[in-house]
C-alpha cells in the first residue's frame, strides 16, 4: 500500500512538471524613448554645409530615423561671424556654400520647441592624404587586396583622424577613426578594411574605384568615432548601438558636431 502511494505521488509530480514546461511565458520588452539625433559638420572645403536632426528609434523597427522640421539652427565662430542655416529637405538644414577655417571654433546652436542644444568644435590644421595602394594579405593559398592610405603625421602636435571609405560608391560600414599616440611624426600606412553591404563584400577586386577622404578632426569627435568603432562594426546608416559613443552637444542628445578639414584620393585597383 505504501509503495503505490509513493508511485502515485510520483506520477502526479511529473504530471505537474510537464504541465509547467508547456507554460507559455510573455516577456515584455520595454523600448526606450526616442531621442534626438543630430548630425553636423563643418569643413575647410568650399561647399554646402549641413546640418541633419532626426529622432531615434527603438531597434525592433528600421532604421529610418524620422525627419525633425522647424528647426532653428545657427553656427558661430570665435571671430564674431554667423550663418543662419535653412531647411532645404525635411530634417535637412544648410547654409553656403562657403568654408570653415582650420584654428576656429564653431559653436552650433539649435532650438527646437524652445528647448536649446549646444555643441562647440575646433577645426584642426590640415594634413594631406598623399596617396592610395593596394595592399595584399595573404591567407593560406588565398589573397585578399585592401585599401592602403598614406599620409605624413605632424610632428610634436596631437592629431586625430577619421576615414571614410566607399568601394564603387558604396561606402564601408566600418568605422576608422586613429590618433598619432604612436606615430607621431611619421609616414603612416594605415590599412582600411572594406566592408560592403554584404557579407561577401569584404575586399577589394581588379576594376573597383575607391574613395577615401580622410578628416582632421579634434580630440572630442576623435573620443565619439573611435568608441563606436569599437562597440559596432555597423557604422553609418547602423542604427544607434546599445552603448552610445559619447556626444558632444548638450542635453543627452545623439549625434555630433564637427568641425574638420578634409582630402581626399581615389584609385582604381589593378
Amino acid at each position: 500500500m505504501l509503495r503505490k502511494i509513493k508511485y502515485l505521488i510520483l506520477l502526479i509530480a511529473v504530471s505537474i512538471s510537464i504541465c509547467s514546461c508547456e507554460k507559455v511565458i510573455d516577456v515584455e520588452i520595454n523600448t526606450s524613448a526616442n531621442q534626438l539625433v543630430i548630425e553636423g559638420n563643418i569643413t575647410n572645403q568650399l561647399e554646402q554645409q549641413t546640418i541633419k536632426i532626426s529622432q531615434s528609434v527603438p531597434y525592433t523597427e528600421s532604421n529610418t530615423y524620422p525627419p525633425v522640421k522647424g528647426a532653428t539652427v545657427n553656427v558661430t565662430d570665435d571671430q564674431g561671424s554667423s550663418w543662419i542655416f535653412t531647411e532645404s529637405t525635411p530634417g535637412t538644414y544648410t547654409f553656403g556654400p562657403f568654408r570653415g577655417e582650420p584654428g576656429r571654433t564653431y559653436t552650433l546652436k539649435v532650438n527646437i520647441s524652445n528647448a536649446l542644444y549646444t555643441a562647440s568644435s575646433t577645426m584642426p590644421d590640415s594634413v594631406t592624404l598623399d596617396s592610395l595602394d593596394v595592399k595584399v594579405f595573404t591567407f593560406g593559398s588565398e589573397k585578399q587586396k585592401q585599401t592602403q592610405a598614406h599620409y605624413k603625421d605632424p610632428a610634436g602636435v596631437a592629431n586625430q583622424y577619421r576615414f571614410v571609405l566607399k568601394v564603387n560608391g558604396i561606402q564601408s560600414k566600418r568605422v576608422y577613426a586613429e590618433n598619432d599616440r604612436f606615430t607621431d611624426g611619421n609616414d603612416v600606412p594605415t590599412v582600411l578594411f572594406f566592408a560592403g553591404k554584404n557579407d561577401d563584400d569584404n575586399e577589394l577586386k581588379t576594376g573597383d574605384n575607391v574613395d577615401v577622404e580622410m578628416q582632421c578632426i579634434d580630440k572630442k569627435i576623435f573620443t565619439y568615432w573611435n568608441t563606436l568603432s569599437q562597440q559596432s562594426q555597423n557604422g553609418p546608416g547602423g542604427g544607434v548601438t546599445p552603448g552610445n559613443p559619447p556626444s558632444n552637444i548638450s542635453n543627452n542628445v545623439l549625434g555630433y558636431f564637427s568641425a574638420h578639414t578634409v582630402s581626399k584620393k581615389q584609385m582604381l585597383v589593378k
